[in-house]
């Protein structure tokens, strides 16, 4: 917390306004399917739900190039006028069938196409008021209060989602409003625009923007790793809590009745306490090592962790290496944010974000990828297609990060 308070002003105040949007989000925004499947049916809330992260997808591209080449904190305002006006049609409309029900697909469908659009320019806001002193502290506060927001907002979400929707999309749109107020008083920063030349249409600004990007071949490899590691986590919400409502044997625990998906729900409790309560510690325990001694440790710990919870059908293993897992990635997650940070040109911050949003979809898809996989192969042979999945994004990862002569 004494750390906290020395941050200045504009980057405390980003990261509140970002840990009540997120407790807000993770409060709705996993409950959509269940909703659309209890409106409609399952194949239009699939259907829905995939085209929408198609369109996001290609929206994403457009909110990078307009947050660096257009004034952020005006294109900040824009996004939060139409996320309230969004909110407040979402919260009339969330009980409503026929025309109501229609109008209420519609404006999630653009609030999630403004979701894509803003986050590239949120994450710059933050890079943008980050000073050296304090970068790695940072990342670790970001990633803590992202996990912490998370589980906040999703037990919100359990209890308020039967009996009180049109409260979720109320708290929602207090919480944009706190988040609006705070980035139009406290957001005081230089932004670094570069200038387009007078004979250069906006389309074609537009593509060499992200051409300058996708030359960038470190930064690619990093993305691209990335994308292999993180499918091991975004599997456990696909594949891994399938086969644990099919194989898990169920038990009884300190009197409560753990079925297979209740010890997906078990996991991701242990998940969260490790988080919250060995953050700061971990990263404190590991300040003195090289950064690449201890990015190894985390690579190990995490690939070592996941892979076995691919497979695990023990209530004791799978606890045992959910934590493993979650202080693999408490060690490497930090590192490879803050040196990420020093690959982006100033100039350039929402775009090049816009190419993390990039490998979190193929992160899905590869996990989502991994059920088809999962159904023709064994087990155990999962776990090691995880394993050296991971493995090689790892590799990717050290690569860009630590192999970059100009870092």
């Amino acid at each position: 917390m004494k750390q906290f308070l020395t941050l200045s002003t504009t980057l405390k105040t980003r990261i509140v306004a970002d840990f009540i949007l997120i407790v807000a989000s993770q409060a709705i925004m996993p409950f959509m399917a269940l909703y659309l499947t209890s409106k409609v049916n399952a194949i239009f809330a699939g259907t829905f739900l995939i085209a929408n992260i198609i369109v996001s997808f290609i929206v994403s591209f457009i909110g990078g190039y307009l947050g660096d080449n257009y004034n952020r904190k005006k294109v900040v305002n824009y996004i939060h006028f139409f996320y309230a006006v969004s909110l407040i049609i979402l919260s009339i409309t969330v009980t409503m069938d026929g025309l109501g029900l229609i109008i209420f697909c519609i404006t999630v469908f653009i609030f999630e196409l403004l979701f894509a659009a803003s986050e590239p320019i949120f994450e710059a806001a933050i890079m943008d008021a980050i000073y050296e002193d304090v970068r790695e502290y940072v990342y670790q506060l970001n990633y803590w209060m992202f996990n912490i927001s998370t589980a906040v907002g999703m037990a919100l979400g359990a209890l308020l989602y039967l009996g009180h929707k049109h409260v979720l999309f109320v708290m929602f749109f207090f919480a944009m409003l706190i988040s609006w107020y705070l980035f139009e008083k406290y957001y005081d920063v230089e932004q670094v625009i570069t200038q387009r030349e007078d004979l250069t249409s906006r389309f074609k600004h537009f593509f060499d923007s992200y051409h300058t990007v996708v030359k960038d071949k470190y930064y690619m490899v990093l993305n691209l790793g990335f994308m292999m590691v993180i499918m091991a986590e975004l599997s456990l919400n696909s594949y891994v809590v399938v086969r644990l409502k099919a194989d898990f044997e169920p038990l009884y625990f300190l009197g409560f009745y753990i079925d297979g998906v209740r010890m997906f729900t078990v996991i991701m409790i242990i998940n969260t306490l490790v988080v919250a309560t060995l953050t700061f510690s971990v990263n404190r325990m590991v300040a003195s090592t090289s950064k690449k001694i201890a990015f190894m440790i985390g690579i190990v710990l995490y690939t070592l962790g996941y892979s076995i919870m691919t497979s695990a059908t023990s209530f004791w293993v799978l606890c045992l290496f959910s934590i493993i897992a979650t202080l693999g990635e408490l060690i490497y997650s930090p590192i490879q944010n803050a040196q990420r940070f020093l690959m982006i040109p100033e100039d350039k911050r929402s775009t090049y974000n816009t190419f993390g949003m990039i490998s979190f979809y193929g992160g899905n898809i590869l996990a989502r990828f991994g059920l088809i996989i999962g159904s023709l192969i064994l087990p155990w042979m999962m776990s090691v297609y995880v394993g050296v999945t991971v493995l090689i994004g790892f590799a990717l990862l050290y690569y860009a990060l630590f192999h970059n002569p100009q870092y």
